[in-house]
């Protein structure tokens, strides 16, 4: 401002990263539904000085050295170059306006793809983060050591808020361009909500891509029922028709494909177990002992899915249960469950330069971020996850929306 003393970008970004940076709720994103364009994207400017502010300080604050990894590093970057293209844009072309409300939509869409791969790079950190120490100490387990050592938690905490800062502006990048287009996709959309959300109907898509994976590594999948009846049949009922609600139904997709990769993993490893499978089976092909052998006949026990019917009981507290009778946890890895440090799967990346392409094969498992980004998509409309389990039993999993 005229008069006023310059400041470093650095100066500028810590008094917008000192500010409330609030979740939204659905109600108040169907609230901004009645405002003009541009009161929208001044709304979503604000937000993003402030939330991109946050997000690069965040990692920058991130301690034991993890904020130095290549990959946090290269994410910060982009928040950093993020944030200075929206001030720059504030400082030329003024308050957002008929004449500017294009160049400004392209920018937004700009930031919103650059971070397409901001998962996959703060994955690739926690690789570059295991490889670092291990020069250091040797061969750590960090999901044991957070308990010794109170760091670890720390960054666990601040991925976690990180996580929620970025999902609330992708939210809102996605919901004002949704709206300001002016398309809707169908009469049941508002922006990115979906005021008629029938959670059900979400959950027969994830399992559609979650057998999908399935037949391509095991040429099994297990089947999936609904308070004991075939997914496709329940969907079918009154009962499941009139379970709607209004919800950002992308973050229950991402939510219910997750747990049911999860349950279907571990009903598949059961059952190799008990057909007294000693090798691996991915592919399609059976290795066992060095040779090369056509995958066995496997029981596959079923996911089962649990739900209120009562319509009271859904309108007062909507929560799903995910059973599987899998090969279960013990308490010592459920404790775990939710560490980004931490993946059950044995077939994962070894080193950072292997997670890209990792990625690229959408594996079953492998990361170790599922659970935890599951946890914080779920709570950040006050819901929440929560897990029990027996070692050889099963896990059951408990979804509050």
């Amino acid at each position: 401002m005229p008069g006023s003393r310059k400041r470093c970008a650095l100066s500028v970004m810590a008094d917008f990263a000192d500010r409330l940076f609030e979740k939204r709720s659905v109600n108040e994103l169907l609230h901004m539904a009645p405002l003009s364009k541009e009161e929208r994207c001044v709304l979503l400017h604000e937000a993003m000085k402030v939330g991109l502010a946050k997000c690069s300080l965040r990692l920058s604050a991130m301690p034991f050295g993890f904020c130095n990894m290549p990959s946090i590093r290269k994410v910060t970057a982009a928040y950093n170059e993020d944030f200075n293209w929206i001030m720059d844009f504030e400082h030329k072309k003024g308050a957002i306006t008929h004449d500017n409300l294009e160049d400004y939509h392209d920018l937004t869409k700009l930031i919103f793809n650059q971070h397409r791969g901001t998962m996959l790079d703060i994955a690739k950190g926690v690789f570059e983060f295991y490889e670092d120490l291990e020069r250091l100490f040797g061969k750590v387990e960090l999901a044991e050591v957070r308990e010794d050592l109170h760091l670890i938690k720390n960054i666990e905490d601040s991925l976690d808020q990180f996580f929620t800062d970025r999902l609330t502006m992708r939210m809102l990048i996605s919901h004002v361009l949704s709206l300001n287009s002016g398309r809707r996709r169908s009469k049941e959309m508002v922006g990115i909500v979906n005021t008629q959300t029938l959670p059900i109907q979400i959950l027969e898509r994830a399992y559609s891509n979650c057998k999908f994976i399935c037949m391509r590594d095991y040429q099994v999948a297990p089947e999936l029922i609904v308070n004991g009846r075939p997914v496709e049949e329940f969907l079918a009922t009154e009962v499941a028709q009139g379970q709607t609600f209004p919800y950002v139904h992308t973050h229950l997709l991402y939510i219910f494909l997750e747990l049911l990769k999860n349950g279907a993993r571990a009903s598949i490893e059961r059952a190799q177990m008990e057909a007294g499978v000693k090798g691996d089976l991915l592919d399609g092909v059976f290795m066992a002992d060095s040779c090369y052998l056509e995958p066995p006949v496997l029981n596959i026990p079923p996911l089962n899915i649990l739900v209120p019917e009562e319509k009271e009981l859904w309108d007062r507290e909507r929560s799903v249960k995910l059973e599987d009778k899998g090969t279960g946890m013990s308490r010592r890895v459920l404790h775990k469950a939710f560490c980004y440090f931490f993946s059950s799967i044995k077939h994962r990346p070894t080193v950072a330069a292997e997670v890209t392409d990792f990625d690229k094969r959408a594996p079953l498992a492998g990361f170790g971020f599922g659970l935890p980004i599951s946890r914080v998509m779920a709570r950040y409309f006050e819901g929440d996850i929560d897990l029990n389990s027996i070692t050889g039993k099963g896990t059951d999993v408990y979804v509050y929306l």
